[in-house]
């Protein structure tokens, strides 16, 4: 499993990096270091803790050191101002690394490849360096975007090398224009045009943008039980282009959501890296594994669920996802009369006000509930932006069973949305008006009354009359439409179906038959809505 080792201004940066193995983290807290690195392990990540250059310095030993010099490969070095060397950074046969985020100055040569191929510079501001900003010898393929260049001169490339992606860089003693105002010079600028080294999107202006860190973040769905034990990991990291999970056993996996079973007993720790090209970052949690003969306590569930923000404008949409531990099944309750059985139920707040949002997390040994509280602010006509970051449900209560099962503790279909119970029998109790009166004439006492049959009767007649009529209305226009259709339908028969003999006399049979049509079927209609009055009567009696 990785580590991570801190380095506390006035220890060592290169100690830290003797003791690491590949694969670790060494961040180095704000504050100044004078020494020069010699990086000569694989994939290690050394980087400023804070992220931020401007308040972690690391100068040369001498004016004649390299202050970085990487000859390893899949190392990444980040977020740091490095002054007051021969060199910034020197990768000397090194492939596969990134360096991003530094501020590099008042060096001899800012950035210096030495037979080093595929290697990522990205979003470094290189600048007052005496020589030259970077310069690449007998390397080929590496990816240089999005870096400040303003030096006595800004780059020497003798082979082919990649200077834009999405982004090109911004050169000080670039002389070309931007006639559509997008920001990218309209010409290319040449690092190397004999060599095809050429930034075809170079910067009319440069602003170093924060680079996009990977967060780690994952679940397991138990921490602890009998051998053999299944666990279930589900990865939640953000802004990550690889993963990698660590059992703690010195078995691992690539996969997003793996499931691994512990055969024996013990204690493991389990980790997550997730990496992108900025950089990296680890989450872990313990995984306690008994032994099937040893006695243990019931398996209470206990509730957890992240989501993804707790306030907004309405109409506010909010995506819940439940990371329960040792739970059979869940129930949502949101706070306005919804209730969700599914493990990651997106909900729409529709009006403005206070919401709790509680998930009860159930099993046969009990119940386990946790609540957040949602704001749902009135509409805006600015479009708001809701908060991203994903929260967690902290505060959680155990409840062991110990009767027979409820309402509450009962496991139901995924169905989302669904109207809490309660609320439909608050509203079937009570009446639209808070007051009751005593002239009503009913028996009862509060909110609800006695219905007595008479006006059961006058209600049911009430009903029985309104679909009458409406039954009546919409025949009535059914058999005008039918009338039309059949008296079409007939008028094309004895077109079709006269032979060619008639011809001469077919008019004349058309004005004797078609008048009849309208009667005939008209007095079907009426015959058809006396027996719908007869039969409504009949009900009523």
């Amino acid at each position: 499993m990785a580590s991570e080792f801190r380095v506390l201004p006035g220890e060592s940066i290169q100690n830290a990096v003797d003791e690491a193995f590949p694969g670790d983290i060494v961040l180095v807290e704000s504050g100044e270091f004078n020494e020069s690195i010699y990086v000569n392990k694989d994939n290690l990540t050394i980087k400023s803790a804070s992220g931020n250059p401007d308040d972690t310095f690391i100068a040369g030993e001498t004016s004649i050191s390299y202050v970085f010099e990487i000859v390893a490969n899949d190392v990444k070095i980040s977020d740091f101002s490095i002054r007051d060397g021969r060199c910034g950074i020197f990768l000397n046969n090194a492939e596969n690394c990134i360096i991003n985020g530094n501020k590099i100055s008042n060096q001899e040569a800012g950035i210096y490849l030495f037979k080093s191929d595929n290697n990522l510079l990205n979003n470094n501001m290189v600048y007052s360096n005496l020589d030259c900003g970077i310069k690449l010898l007998a390397s080929s393929d590496n990816v240089i975007r999005g870096n400040y260049f303003d030096n006595a001169e800004n780059a020497r490339d003798y082979k082919f090398n990649v200077w834009n992606k999405s982004t090109g860089n911004y050169w000080s003693d670039y002389e070309g224009t931007d006639e559509n105002g997008d920001g990218v010079g309209d010409i290319a600028y040449g690092v190397n045009p004999k060599a095809g080294s050429m930034d075809y999107m170079p910067l009319m202006k440069y602003v170093q943008a924060p680079p996009v860190l990977p967060k780690a973040c994952f679940t397991s769905d138990v921490t602890e039980g009998s051998a053999p034990l299944s666990v279930r990991f589900k990865d939640f990291s953000e802004n990550a282009t690889s993963l990698l999970w660590d059992f703690g056993n010195n078995n691992t996996s690539s996969y997003s959501n793996p499931q691994y079973t512990y055969p024996i007993e013990g204690n493991f720790v389990v980790s997550l890296t997730a990496s992108n090209e900025n950089g990296s970052d680890s989450e872990s949690v313990t995984i306690s594994v008994l032994n099937a003969s040893e006695p243990s306590g019931p398996r209470l569930p206990k509730a957890k669920f992240i989501y993804n923000t707790t306030s907004g404008h309405v109409p506010l949409v909010i995506k819940f996802v439940d990371i329960s531990e040792n739970a059979d099944c869940v129930r949502w309750t949101f706070g306005d009369g919804k209730t969700s059985c599914c493990p990651e139920p997106a909900h729409t707040f529709c009006g403005p006000g206070s919401y709790t949002v509680a998930l009860a997390a159930i099993n046969e040994n009990g119940t386990s509930s946790a609540s957040i509280v949602v704001t749902v602010l009135p509409a805006s006509e600015e479009n708001v932006e809701a908060a991203d970051s994903i929260g967690s449900s902290d505060v959680t209560e155990n409840s062991e069973n110990t009767g027979s099962s409820s309402d509450d503790t009962e496991c139901a279909t995924c169905t989302d949305d669904e109207p809490v119970d309660a609320n439909n029998i608050i509203e079937s109790e009570g009446t639209e008006n808070s007051k009751s009166k005593s002239n009503s004439g009913g028996e009862g006492t509060g909110n609800s009354r006695i219905i007595h049959k008479e006006e059961l009767e006058s209600i049911k007649d009430s009903v029985i009359s309104t679909a009458s009529s409406k039954i009546l209305t919409e025949t009535g226009r059914s058999l005008e439409n039918e009338t039309l259709k059949v008296q079409k339908n007939v008028e094309d028969f004895v077109d079709d179906s006269l032979p060619e003999s008639v011809g001469d006399s077919l008019p004349e049979m058309k004005k004797k038959i078609l008048p009849w049509i309208p009667s005939f079927l008209g007095l079907a209609g009426i015959i058809f809505m006396v027996s719908v009055l007869k039969r409504g009567s009949r009900r009523r009696k």
